[in-house]
């Protein structure tokens, strides 16, 4: 997909939103793995929180603690209301895995490309601003964080220095805190996965064959799960995907029925496979659901093989006879 989410979720906890609804004193509501905010896991261990990613269509954003390669990073942003045009939609669903597309909203006439984004039944509405939550701290890193929202883009980084890397020890008990500013104070939690490791260089991916996956299994899973998201028309003019939340066990299969699908939508050049292990925890304030996500993943190290499909940047990457379609990028 052009903008892919989480198979019931934005990508991370930093997504972005659509309808606004203006700033004000939001209360806590109800929250999964949040603290303060009624959703009963403030006293139980970090390796017992609940996995629960925002859903799609209250997903106003979050923040996210990425286990990078060489790197730790926290980032953030609250938006005030779900960009329409960024909430899947499901087509088929089998196990841990679904088909979803990502709606073509188009208005006429067109809206104001800075203030506004496109709805459903050709309706305008205002683009999503991101929030002021406070002062924001957490705990259980390498070091302390303690951030404020930038003024011009309201988005949550931490001031230098850089956190060390790794920015926090497998197991350890991560807690967000935010202290309220446009929206009410609230609290997450998070878990401190191991790196991700995926223990193969291909993913072969060819109708009427589950696609096999398989990576390093940790220590200790606790409530990480491994997300994965598998689109084959990243230069094609529709937005689809196979997106699933497995176990995080060391393998999985991408059931065959989804793919068979997914191809029957159409296929381009490059396709990819994104997979991420990570732990969410959300709650709810007054614009919709936050999240905390602490993720490792890993995006564009997986090559692809879609069985049929030769991927090109130019003819001389195709096979004798065969040219290189321009946009699509792939040989014919």
């Amino acid at each position: 997909m052009n903008a892919a989410c989480g198979s019931d979720s934005s990508d991370d906890g930093a997504g972005a939103g659509g309808t606004a609804s203006g700033a004000g004193t939001g209360g806590s509501g109800t929250g999964v793995g949040g603290v303060s905010a009624g959703g009963g896991s403030g006293g139980v261990p970090a390796s017992e929180l609940p996995y629960a990613p925002c859903p799609g269509d209250t997903d106003v954003g979050g923040f996210v603690i990425e286990l990078g390669d060489g790197f730790t990073s926290v980032d953030g942003r609250v938006f005030d209301g779900v960009t329409p045009s960024l909430v899947p939609g499901e087509l088929m669903r089998e196990g841990e895995c679904r088909l979803v597309t990502l709606p073509n909203l188009l208005c006429d006439p067109g809206c104001a490309a800075s203030t506004e984004t496109c709805g459903p039944d050709n309706q305008c509405l205002p683009l999503p601003v991101a929030h002021s939550v406070g002062n924001v701290s957490i705990s259980g890193l390498a070091r302390p964080v303690e951030m404020t929202a930038n003024a011009n883009t309201g988005s949550y980084r931490p001031p230098a220095p850089a956190l060390p890397h790794p920015g926090f020890t497998p197991g350890a008990d991560l807690r967000l805190s935010a202290s309220g500013g446009d929206y009410a104070a609230f609290e997450l939690r998070g878990w401190g996965i191991e790196p991700f490791q995926f223990t193969g260089e291909t993913v072969d991916v060819s109708g009427s064959t589950p696609a096999n996956l398989s990576w390093a299994p940790p220590t200790q899973a606790g409530p990480a799960r491994v997300r994965a998201v598998l689109d084959i028309n990243n230069h094609g003019s529709s937005s689809n995907a196979i997106e699933c939340d497995f176990p995080d066990t060391g393998s999985a299969q991408i059931p065959a029925s989804l793919i068979d699908a997914l191809i029957d939508l159409g296929a381009s050049g490059f396709p990819t496979l994104g997979i991420t292990r990570r732990t969410a925890t959300s709650t709810t304030i007054e614009p919709g659901c936050v999240q905390l996500v602490v993720s490792s993943d890993l995006q564009f190290s997986i090559d692809v093989n879609l069985a049929g499909l030769t991927s090109c940047d130019d003819d001389s990457m195709c096979p004798e006879g065969q040219t290189c379609k321009p946009l699509e990028r792939f040989c014919e």
